[in-house]
């Protein structure tokens, strides 16, 4: 029974079809992005597969872009899934 959990979070982690998003109250880890699809002072959506995320706050600034990732710090207010 243990084993099947943890097949099961393994499974999730080595999913790339979904984005996986870590938030505070002023960060925002989004992994797994394949593209940004909109950026405006208010919110942030990036594309994954054919889902959608949104990262909604103010402030916004881009602390790092990566393949896959990108983390953004800022007042964070909520997070979209499309």
């Amino acid at each position: 029974r243990t084993s099947m959990r943890l097949i099961e979070e393994m499974a999730y982690d080595l999913d790339f079809t979904n984005t996986k998003v870590i938030v505070t109250e002023r960060v925002a880890i989004l992994e797994n992005i394949t593209a940004i699809v909109m950026i405006s002072e208010k919110a942030l959506t990036v594309q994954s597969g054919k889902k959608y995320t949104t990262v909604v706050g103010e402030d916004f600034v881009i602390k790092e872009i990566s393949e896959g990732r990108l983390i953004i710090e800022g007042k964070i207010q909520r997070v979209e899934f499309l």
